[in-house]
């Protein structure tokens, strides 16, 4: 199941650095914030709410962004407003303060979904009585899951009010867009190499000719010092070379 068309996730292609530099810095996962900027504004640079494409509601004065930066040793943060790396690396900083305040574990690249989703639930404001019940977090309508926003948002025409919703959810809420996100752009894994190749592998050896052929023998003498490599399922022996032998002595 999916929820992010074409477009969406080539606008996550274009944030992903934002995110990982925050994930670097701040320690925040990548995928995290990426769902916060889809719940914010559709992974938008601009929006014309008050609080830019993060949505801080009250907007961040330039005080507290200059001090978001300075506790990460980030100096050039401007306006989260207009610019989306200023908003991710606020956001990382915002999320931060907030499971600190609770008194948690800071967030890390490792955390859990359950870590996740409760950062998500404190950056929307901690409603419904936690974050099972958050539609902000937790819905997720392709599994059955359809809940219903109440509340209040900033008026369109007038920023300075604000305008009772009570409504369905069409939209993933963030645990959903993470799952999304990573099962989509996660790198796969490198492959294991098993610590020694057995009689079910397949071993590659150099011939005196330079080409790698396979090995069928069970016994090989292999005449020159040698180096034992492992890449696309196989095994490869080649000559090791004058400066492999050096640091090896």
């Amino acid at each position: 199941m999916t929820y992010l068309n074409g477009a969406q996730i080539d606008a996550v292609r274009r944030w992903l650095p934002l995110y990982l530099e925050a994930e670097q810095k701040i320690g925040v996962p990548w995928a995290l914030l990426a769902a916060l900027h889809y719940r914010e504004s559709n992974f938008g640079a601009r929006t014309q709410r008050v609080g830019g494409p993060f949505q801080f509601d009250p907007p961040l004065p330039p005080a507290t962004v200059r001090a978001y930066g300075a506790r990460y040793g980030i100096s050039d943060l401007t306006d989260p407003e207009t610019d989306v790396r200023t908003g991710v690396l606020c956001a990382a900083a915002f999320l931060q303060g907030k499971v600190a305040a609770l008194g948690h574990s800071a967030l890390t690249p490792q955390s859990s979904e359950e870590a996740c989703a409760d950062a998500a639930w404190s950056y929307n404001g901690r409603a419904y009585g936690s974050w099972q019940n958050s539609p902000y977090v937790n819905n997720d309508p392709q599994n059955g899951r359809q809940m219903r926003i109440r509340g209040t948002v900033p008026d369109l025409k007038d920023p300075r009010k604000r305008v009772r919703i009570d409504q369905p959810d069409t939209r993933p809420g963030v645990l959903a867009v993470m799952r999304e996100l990573r099962a989509r752009l996660a790198p796969p894994a490198p492959p294991v190499a098993p610590e020694l190749p057995d009689a079910r592998d397949v071993v590659m050896l150099a011939g005196p000719d330079g080409q790698f052929r396979p090995v069928t023998q069970s016994r090989v003498v292999i005449p020159y010092t040698a180096v034992l490599g492992y890449s696309g399922g196989k095994w490869w022996i080649r000559p090791a070379t004058i400066d492999e032998v050096k640091e090896s002595k």
